[in-house]
């Protein structure tokens, strides 16, 4: 599962509009758990003997995976 290694200092903006009030973060580059970062497996094609790379179905080949990080601000019910 996850584990924190860098941060991300939650402050509440300034001004907040009535609705929704949203921030999004993104941190980039973290390495397939699935493929271990190879972005394929061997497989065989259906029919044939013959070995071929098969694109990772977690990240779809590319051996990397891009976090998404949401922030709801919203008042607090008391």
């Amino acid at each position: 599962m996850s584990r924190i290694k860098k941060q991300l200092e939650i402050c509440p903006p300034v001004y907040m509009c009535k609705g929704t009030n949203r921030e999004n973060f993104v941190s980039t580059g973290h390495k397939c758990g699935y493929c271990k970062g190879n972005g394929w497996f061997w497989g065989t094609e259906e029919g044939s003997r013959e070995d071929v790379r098969k694109p990772c179905p977690v990240c779809e080949g590319s051996g990397e995976l891009d976090a998404v990080i949401t922030v709801d601000w919203k008042p607090t019910n008391k």
